[in-house]
């Protein structure tokens, strides 16, 4: 932390690069330095990788698969020798936005070298009488308005009525990655299996459609306000 503090005084410029596997506590320090970039694992190949990011050739375009904390108190308890462990819904960004937590690094996140531009959603739903568990059809027009060539995750969260029972305020249920030129422009289209939008009932032990309106948000990441487009679902039982 020191070491990134003194560089990063001496040379504005500073690029900070981490590897790991997992989320890594950062900001008590990344505040200070222009360009964090998290490498993971990379293998042999790393290096030519790294380079191609920081010089320009390549646009980043990879997303988190969890919600980096901004301290230590974000994190649920850890007792290493504890005899038993209870897992419920209530972990990771779940966990976060129910305690209204904001995180450093939602989960999703990641940013390009371009720019991206995500409009005139749409949504149709094809019941489970039309197809086998049925289906919501999205379609969402993305553009890639900058100036190199870039790949965006266009990600889909579910905002259910929460009526049933309590349930995330947010999910995560489909994402698809999309590669346009400068000044392209595509119109997309993903598949949301109903069983996607259901949540488990223990009084019917069956997952099961809340009646209502299901918001499904195209957005960057969990906490990004994105597009939403709401469909209109009647109670169903999905079974188990």
């Amino acid at each position: 932390m020191a070491l990134i503090g003194a560089v990063a005084a001496a040379n504005p410029r500073t690029v900070v690069v981490l590897m790991g596997g997992g989320a890594i506590l950062s900001r008590s320090w990344d505040q200070q330095v222009p360009g964090l970039l998290l490498l993971w694992y990379p293998g042999e190949q790393g290096g030519h990788a790294l380079a191609d990011v920081l010089f320009g050739a390549v646009s980043p375009s990879g997303r988190l698969p969890f919600a980096i904390p901004a301290r230590e108190t974000q994190l649920p308890p850890f007792e290493p020798r504890a005899p038993r462990v209870h897992y419920d819904l209530w972990h990771g960004y779940r966990r976060l936005q129910r305690q209204g937590e904001v995180p450093a690094y939602p989960f999703g996140f990641g940013l390009s070298y371009s720019r991206f531009e995500l409009s005139d959603p749409a949504a149709a739903v094809h019941t489970v009488s039309e197809v086998a568990q049925g289906s919501v059809e999205l379609a969402l027009t993305v553009a890639n308005v900058g100036a190199m060539a870039a790949a965006e995750v266009v990600q889909v969260y579910l905002e259910p009525p929460g009526v049933l029972l309590e349930r995330p305020r947010r999910t995560l249920v489909g994402f698809q990655r999309l590669s346009l030129n400068a000044g392209e422009r595509r119109r997309l289209s993903l598949t949301i299996p109903l069983r996607h939008l259901a949540c488990f009932d223990p009084q019917r032990d069956a997952f099961v459609l809340e009646a209502g309106v299901n918001q499904l948000v195209f957005a960057r990441h969990a906490d990004d306000a994105g597009l939403p487009v709401g469909v209109e679902l009647e109670e169903c039982c999905l079974g188990p």
